[in-house]
């Protein structure tokens, strides 16, 4: 860690390595703050992208996939992003010029049309476990989307501390077992609560086909638990390649064969359901660490997750209810 790091003396514990959850066993005790014990995730240690010199951490450019989670985590946002969007340099801040170039850049890029472009890991690199940010997405759901994806959310959020958990339980009626959010986040200060389903590809979802009935009973169990007062929103968090998750109409899209991306967009529309790719998710954190906090947060999203206006958010922009993406 740097010097004046407030994790100089425990980098072990520092939040550009791991992200700290307390546990619930069920949606009520998430709500009233009713802990059984934490546990700490590390992204960054399963990918084995980061390094010791000096004292800081440091980026292994060759196995680096650009996910943002060290930089998310900083909680004095000093780590470096480079004009590729890859981090840089630990332990330091940006100068004026540095982050007018990023503003610049992202705001040209991010939402605007056209999906954002990460740095691949080179092809020479046989046993890098990951070669990019969707191949990482793309397997494991538990032990990687929804670690990273809580991570995000919770740097997203406008809340300082929001309360975050992992797979927080719920007594599903109308089924044989109880079901599980993957990701639940709760924002005390201004009654926001955000419950996020994740899969790890739209192949595997639509595959698996239980994402309707899940998103259905939850939201049967939920509205028993949460007060009115509560502003809350549930939407899907996708993995891997953003082109498959595209509307069946749009010349870019990569889930065409046998009508399957026609009859996604159908079940959303029908349900009211809404999805959020993780690219978006990693933009997103982007464009509220270096263009607009006050646009781009966690809450803010809360209308647009809830209308029947708007059916899902890639890093392009805003899908309508129509099929068309629009900037964001």
């Amino acid at each position: 860690m740097g010097k004046y790091c407030l994790y100089s003396d425990t980098p072990n514990n520092a939040p550009c390595i791991v992200i700290k959850t307390d546990k619930y066993s069920y949606l009520n005790d998430f709500l009233s703050g009713d802990k059984k014990h934490s546990k700490d995730y590390s992204i960054p240690v399963k990918i084995e992208c980061l390094v010791n010199e000096s004292g800081k951490p440091s980026a292994i450019k060759n196995k680096c996939i650009n996910c943002m989670f060290c930089i998310f985590g900083c909680t004095g946002n000093k780590i470096i992003l480079l004009s590729e969007i890859q981090p840089g340099e630990f332990c330091t801040d940006l100068t004026s010029v540095q982050r007018q170039e990023l503003e610049d850049k992202l705001l040209s890029c991010l939402f605007q049309g056209k999906f954002i472009k990460l740095q691949s890991v080179p092809f020479s690199q046989i046993k890098v476990k990951y070669k990019t940010f969707d191949d990482f997405t793309s397997v494991d759901e538990t032990g990687n989307i929804a670690v990273w994806a809580v991570n995000a959310m919770k740097y997203i959020s406008r809340s300082l501390e929001p309360r975050i958990s992992l797979e927080v339980g719920l007594k599903i009626q109308s089924m044989d077992r109880g079901g599980r959010l993957d990701i639940s986040l709760l924002n005390t200060k201004e009654g926001y609560l955000f419950l996020a389903e994740t899969k790890v590809t739209f192949d595997a979802m639509i595959t698996e086909n239980r994402y309707i009935s899940q998103l259905l009973a939850y939201e049967t169990e939920i509205q028993k638990i949460c007060t009115q007062d509560l502003k809350r929103c549930k939407f899907l968090i996708i993995g891997g390649q953003e082109s498959d998750l595209l509307p069946q109409q749009h010349s870019d899209c990569t889930s065409k064969v046998g009508n399957r991306a026609a009859g996604f967009y159908e079940d959303l529309r029908k349900n009211g359901f809404f999805f959020i790719s993780a690219n978006a998710l990693l933009a997103l954190g982007l464009m509220k660490m270096f263009v607009s906090s006050e646009k781009y947060n966690l809450e803010n999203l809360h209308d647009i997750i809830n209308c029947k206006k708007y059916l899902g958010l890639l890093s392009s922009g805003l899908i309508c209810n129509n099929g068309d993406v629009v900037p964001y």
